[in-house]
């Protein structure tokens, strides 16, 4: 799959409004993951694919797949396999008003906790590397502050040790409390 720079990021949201527009259609994107990374952080040159909550689903989807075809990208290129990691007390903030299609990106904090819980380590994944630019973002040094964090998304016992352990690896164990 083609990585998706931010400027062919913001060329395919811009297809999406189009495609809506041409339907009627108001839609609105809720992005997680890469895009965020690339599109609100500017930490990263691309992202494999665009991962979303969007309503209305179904209209999206298909507005999605014409994009695809014109655009010459994968099928899968807006997907909405992020929605087994949203949180009921996730918060994203406004990224871009166009006349038919809003864009919402998750918030710092938020992205850690999800950044978290999805933690994929090894070659070819880039959520260590998004974990720790998003612990200097927000000027997390302490494991206890970063555990703080994630549970106010996510019950910390539905983590993966794994990921609980490159975490407290990324960060001071100590607590001076």
């Amino acid at each position: 799959m083609p990585a998706f720079s931010r400027d062919r990021i913001l060329q395919l949201l811009e297809s999406l409004n189009a495609e809506l527009a041409g339907r009627g259609i108001r839609g609105d994107l809720h992005l997680a993951g890469g895009a965020v990374m690339c599109l609100a952080f500017e930490a990263r040159d691309s992202t494999r694919d665009i991962d979303a909550r969007f309503e209305p689903a179904n209209e999206i989807r298909e507005a999605a797949l014409r994009v695809a075809e014109k655009e010459g990208v994968p099928d899968t290129w807006l997907n909405d396999a992020v929605k087994g990691y949203l949180s009921d007390h996730g918060s994203f903030e406004p990224f871009r008003e166009m006349s038919h299609l809003r864009v919402f990106c998750a918030d710092a904090r938020y992205m850690l906790a999800m950044k978290c819980l999805a933690m994929r380590l090894g070659e070819g994944y880039r959520d260590e590397e998004d974990v720790r630019y998003l612990l200097r973002h927000l000027g997390i040094e302490r494991y206890p502050d970063a555990i703080d964090v994630i549970g106010r998304y996510y019950p910390i016992d539905e983590f993966p040790g794994t990921a609980l352990a490159a975490l407290q690896e990324f960060t001071r164990s100590e607590d001076p409390r």
